[in-house]
């Protein structure tokens, strides 16, 4: 894949965010991220973006199954209310990938950048994968997503 890879240093990444179980159901819990963020107007602020942290991988644990929870990172104080909760993406080094996709080439971008982090010697952390949305891809010509991928690395 077409993709800008880089090792960086993170600082400690603070969010909003629902944990899901499951892949179905998924667009309601963007959707009701969404409107909370909108109600606080969290997206008036620069740093706001949303993403999402995959707790469990696809390629051991079922579809059905995948424990992941959709954020809003934000800077911005909020008060956790319901299922919205407060999130800390832990800081540290990181491969980031650099992506511009459709919603059915994630699952090849986040392999070939597993792949990459093999080929060159990486081991993944303890720490949980993430991806941030640099853009709304409905407002993309070609409905593609520009997206970092995140691979905590030791």
């Amino acid at each position: 894949m077409n993709a800008k890879i880089d090792i960086k240093e993170i600082t400690e990444l603070s969010a909003a965010g629902i944990t899901h179980i499951g892949v179905n159901g998924m667009e309601t819990v963007f959707e009701k991220l969404i409107k909370w963020g909108n109600s606080k107007n969290i997206f008036k602020t620069p740093d706001a973006k949303m993403g999402r942290i995959f707790y469990d991988s696809f390629k051991i644990t079922a579809p059905d199954k995948v424990r992941m929870s959709v954020i809003l990172q934000t800077n911005h104080p909020f008060e956790s209310t319901g299922e919205i909760k407060k999130i800390t993406i832990h800081g540290g080094r990181h491969i980031v990938g650099h992506f511009e996709i459709t919603m059915n080439e994630f699952e090849k971008a986040w392999t070939s950048l597993f792949i990459w982090m093999n080929e060159h010697g990486y081991k993944k952390s303890e720490n949980t994968p993430f991806e941030i949305y640099q853009n709304d891809f409905r407002e993309h010509p070609e409905n593609k997503f520009i997206v970092d991928l995140y691979i905590p690395i030791e």
